[in-house]
C-alpha cells in the first residue's frame, strides 16, 4: 500500500477539521477538539488541541493520509511534530485561511514563516475560506502577499465543509503523483454527499451566526483604543495602556505613572533595538518577575500595547489573548 501524505495549516477556525472531515468517512476520523475556554470561543464551541487525521483509502494500492495542524500557536509543539516527524514526507501542503478574521494577511505572513523550511520544500495551495460571509480581500491580495513572502502557490476560495470544494485541491496536488484514475467519480460522490448534507440540514431550524464580521481593515494593524478596556477583561491584569509610534500615550487603565512612562519609552526606542540587535522585527518584549508584577509590551503596526499582569500570569498565555483579540476583535 503506497500512502499520500498531505499536512492541512492555517489559524484557528479557518477549517482544517472542516476540510479533513468533508473527504473522509469522519466516524473513523481522529479529532482532538476541546471546548474553546478563550476568545476562539466568540466564532467557534471547539479548537483542535493535538492533530486531525483521516485517511482515504482510493484502492488496494493507494491511499491519502490527511493530517491537521492545531491552528493556536500555543500547541507549537504539534506544529513542530508534524512538520519534521509525522508529515514530514508529506507531498504537499494545504495552506487554509479565514477570510472573516481582522488580519487575514498577518495570518498569512505568521503561518508560513513558521512552516517556512516544509514549504520551501513541498508544494503549497492556499484556499480562502468563508468568503460567503465577507468578499474581500480577494484573492489578488492573497497572490501579492504570497510574491512578497517568495511562496510560489495557487490561491482560490472554498467551502471548507464541502467535499466537493476541497477535494479539487487535493486533486491538483497528487493527481500526477499517483496512478489513481477515479478523481471524477470521487467528486461525483462527495457533491451527493454535499447535497445530502444540506438536505438534513433544512429540516432543522438553521442557526443563527452568533458573530458579526466586520468589514475588512486592510493589511496592516489598527489597534482600536477600546482595547485597553478588553484586555482589562483577562484574568489577572492589572492595566493596560496603548501609545502611538512616538510613545505618546494614546489611552492607558495603568494607576502608575512610571509603569505608563517606561511602556512608551519601550515603543520609542525598539526601532533603534530592532536594527541595533539585527534580530528582525521585535513582536513583544516581556519583563517577568517573582515578586512583583510582570510587564509585557506588544508592537502591532504604527501603536504600542503595554500590558501589566499578576506575575502569575503565563506570559505566553497572554500573548495568545492579544493575539486572539486582533484577529477576532
Amino acid at each position: 500500500m503506497q500512502h499520500h501524505k498531505l499536512l492541512f495549516i492555517g489559524p484557528v477556525g479557518a477549517g482544517k477539521t472542516s476540510a479533513i472531515r468533508s473527504l473522509s468517512e469522519h466516524d473513523q476520523n481522529i479529532e482532538t477538539e476541546a471546548t474553546a475556554s478563550d476568545l476562539t470561543g466568540l466564532r467557534k464551541a471547539t479548537t483542535t488541541v493535538a492533530m486531525d487525521y483521516a485517511c482515504m483509502n482510493l484502492s488496494a494500492d493507494e491511499s491519502i493520509l490527511l493530517y491537521g495542524t492545531p491552528g493556536q500557536s500555543r500547541f507549537r509543539f504539534m506544529w513542530d511534530l508534524l512538520a519534521n516527524n509525522l508529515a514530514a514526507d508529506c507531498a504537499g501542503i494545504i495552506f487554509l485561511v479565514d477570510n472573516t478574521r481582522n488580519y487575514p494577511m498577518q495570518d498569512l505572513k505568521y503561518y508560513a514563516a513558521e512552516f517556512a523550511e516544509l514549504i520551501a520544500r513541498k508544494p503549497v495551495i492556499v484556499g480562502v475560506t468563508r468568503s460567503d460571509l465577507r468578499a474581500e480581500p480577494g484573492l489578488e491580495e492573497y497572490q501579492a502577499t504570497l510574491e512578497t513572502l517568495g511562496v510560489d502557490a495557487t490561491v482560490e476560495f472554498i467551502d471548507a465543509r464541502k467535499g466537493s470544494s476541497v477535494l479539487p485541491l487535493v486533486q491538483r496536488m497528487l493527481a500526477d503523483k499517483m496512478s489513481f484514475d477515479g478523481w471524477s467519480q470521487l467528486l461525483e460522490d462527495a457533491t451527493i454527499r454535499d447535497e445530502n448534507r444540506v438536505l438534513e440540514e433544512t429540516d432543522v431550524q438553521p442557526e443563527e451566526p452568533h458573530y458579526e464580521v466586520d468589514t475588512y481593515q486592510g493589511a496592516e494593524i489598527v489597534v482600536k483604543d477600546s482595547i485597553v478596556d478588553d484586555v482589562m477583561n483577562f484574568q489577572g491584569v492589572r492595566g493596560a495602556a496603548l501609545t502611538d509610534s512616538m510613545g505618546e500615550v494614546i489611552t492607558s487603565s495603568i494607576e502608575s505613572s512610571e509603569m505608563n512612562d517606561f511602556v512608551g519609552f519601550v515603543s520609542g526606542v525598539i526601532t533603534v533595538f530592532e536594527e541595533a540587535s539585527d534580530l528582525g522585527q521585535v513582536r513583544s518584549v516581556s519583563l517577568k518577575s517573582s515578586t512583583e508584577d510582570n510587564v509585557s509590551v506588544f508592537f502591532k503596526g504604527d501603536q504600542t500595547l503595554g500590558v501589566q499582569t499578576s506575575n502569575r500570569v503565563s506570559i505566553r498565555t497572554l500573548k495568545q489573548q492579544v493575539d486572539d483579540l486582533l484577529q477576532w476583535g
